[in-house]
């Protein structure tokens, strides 16, 4: 159980402004995306959709159960992002929405050339670590949580792109860009959790490191001569490449380990120690920073 970061529900349309009960649309046009504002008031099945661009889906109120092509249905919740290719056929069920609780969703379809422009610059001025290893978005990693930063970003582009700023094509872009470049982020720590045992890189090491170190004391020194690398060279590296510093990775990891031992032990003291933290009531609220709730809770949640 990990509790998502929800983003601000947005004005929703008037009533001159309905044209349907399923999947009103308003859209906001600027130079390289267009936001697109979904409101369905009814039950519904089976309602078909599909973009020319890629699109990044923020479901932001009530909930939608998604079919796509080669994959098993899925629950959609507030607080969760999809990242869709061009062309990405979808039906989507509304098994809750009414009148009075209408689901609120946003699609934020982005041009070709902008999604080229952001990948260049970073294969050319922040080259990934990896020998042969390129910015790039993985499409399998297409569904994740929000983070602060994912939501801080995109109600960002919200308000800019729904404001009569005279500047907001220039701001737009330049928040669009910056959200493109943290979900690259998040699917590279996605992709790092999935593959770490067999991936050569120096991250998948050092959180092997890590894993196989959980209770003991890890420094950004230690860090550091495992990788062989500097202090600056490797916060840097964490920084660009997975947007974290190599401490929050450390506490990343440590609050994942405390998860499976709180499902294990039942015991808020046990999960605390074994996963290298020395203080409970430091545990207890970074646990509930990142989680939403308490250990105790999880526990009582599972």
């Amino acid at each position: 159980m990990q509790h998502n970061q929800l983003l601000k529900v947005l004005p929703f349309s008037s009533t001159k402004e309905l044209n349907t009960l399923v999947e009103n649309r308003r859209a906001f046009t600027l130079q390289h995306f267009e936001l697109n504002i979904f409101e369905t008031y009814e039950i519904e099945r089976q309602v078909p959709l599909q973009f020319t661009d890629l699109v990044i889906i923020n479901m932001i109120k009530g909930k939608k159960v998604m079919h796509l092509s080669d994959k098993i249905a899925f629950d959609y919740q507030p607080g969760e992002t999809l990242l869709l290719p061009e062309y990405t056929r979808m039906k989507i069920d509304f098994p809750e929405a009414q009148l009075a609780s209408p689901t609120q969703c946003t699609a934020i379809t982005v041009a070709e050339e902008m999604i080229q422009d952001v990948v260049q610059q970073l294969n050319a001025f922040y080259p990934k670590q990896q020998e042969k290893s390129n910015w790039s978005f993985q499409l399998d990693k297409f569904h994740f949580s929000n983070n602060a930063e994912l939501v801080a970003l995109t109600n960002r582009l919200f308000e800019v792109s729904l404001s009569g700023n005279l500047h907001k094509e220039a701001l737009a872009n330049l928040v669009l860009k910056e959200l493109l470049i943290r979900i690259m982020q998040i699917q590279g720590l996605l992709v790092l959790d999935e593959n770490a045992n067999t991936n050569n890189s120096e991250f998948a090491y050092l959180k092997r490191y890590i894993q196989e170190n959980i209770a003991e004391k890890i420094n950004v020194d230690k860090l550091c001569e495992r990788a062989g690398m500097s202090k600056s060279s490797l916060c840097r590296a964490f920084r660009t490449e997975l947007g974290v510093s190599p401490m929050e990775f450390v506490i990343r990891e440590r609050i994942a380990y405390a998860k499976k031992i709180l499902a294990q032990s039942k015991s808020v003291k046990t999960a605390c120690f074994s996963a290298g933290f020395s203080d409970i009531n430091y545990f207890v609220r970074l646990f509930k920073q990142r989680e939403g709730i308490t250990p105790g809770q999880y526990i009582m949640a599972g």
